[in-house]
């Protein structure tokens, strides 16, 4: 019988684990973009319009020479007289429904320049968790820039719906070129590069905790400074308890006293 009951455990744990790996291996977010001059498009109101991509859970970018694009490309002479970099780039972090500083929607910011001519691109843009692989989950549509020219800056709104657990990431933005079969750039934008952390979560996570805390603004800035209040309070306690103990306790001094008065 104990050996049935073990077996039914180890079944059950293995099936808890499979249900909670097959929770995590689809990620669904919608984004939209636009070049960030361009004040005809309304990003928020277009990211609500947008249906949900749903896709299978991390996989490193995909090899370019393999994908879609690279075949329309086939039979274009490669340019090697252009240089790209990304000038400028940024991460702006929203929604954050629960307080507890990670959130649910990030807007990317992006200045490509060429140091030659014109050049026609566009970017795919990916997440790392805290290290983990890089999911793509975003392309954007080609647009154009113009040497060092600021105002040809891209800009993509996109709010994480579901697969994306609360944590540290990084933003992964790769340019390509319609002249060149390859990609032209890339850059990470994480601590390192922004001086400050990318804390996101899905709107399930950001969600699911706005019940426990209410109303109340929870903020990790404040964890310390709660446990050193909790901590002043155990101290009190401790103290007022010594106290008491010491009171109870006969004085030794009393006690040498009575015993030289004694015939």
């Amino acid at each position: 019988m104990k050996t049935i009951a073990i077996i039914c455990l180890t079944a059950a744990l293995l099936g808890a684990e499979s249900s909670a790996f097959a929770a995590e291996v689809e990620q669904s977010s919608r984004s939209a973009g636009k070049l960030k001059q361009d004040q005809s498009i309304d990003l928020p109101a277009v990211l609500k319009q947008r249906e949900l991509v749903v896709k299978p859970m991390p996989t490193a970018p995909e090899n370019y020479a393999e994908s879609a694009a690279a075949q329309r490309l086939a039979g274009i002479a490669n340019r090697h007289d252009q240089l790209f970099e990304i000038y400028d780039a940024d991460v702006q972090l929203t929604g954050d429904y629960d307080g507890d500083g990670f959130h649910h929607a990030l807007n990317v910011y992006f200045d490509v320049d060429v140091n030659y001519a014109d050049a026609e691109v566009y970017a795919k843009l990916y997440l790392s968790r805290e290290g983990g692989p890089w999911s793509q989950y975003f392309t954007t549509d080609l647009f154009h820039i113009y040497g060092d020219d600021v105002a040809d800056a891209y800009e993509v709104e996109t709010e994480l719906v579901d697969g994306y657990a609360p944590g540290y990431y990084a933003v992964l933005v790769e340019i390509y070129s319609l002249d060149h079969a390859y990609m032209v750039t890339s850059e990470v934008i994480d601590y390192y590069y922004l001086g400050r952390e990318v804390t996101l979560e899905d709107l399930y996570w950001d969600e699911a905790n706005v019940g426990a805390y209410g109303e109340v603004s929870v903020s990790t800035h404040h964890a310390g400074s709660m446990s050193t209040l909790l901590l002043f309070f155990l101290i009190i306690q401790v103290v007022i308890a010594a106290r008491g103990a010491l009171a109870l306790t006969p004085c030794k001094k009393s006690d040498d006293n009575n015993k030289k008065r004694l015939p």
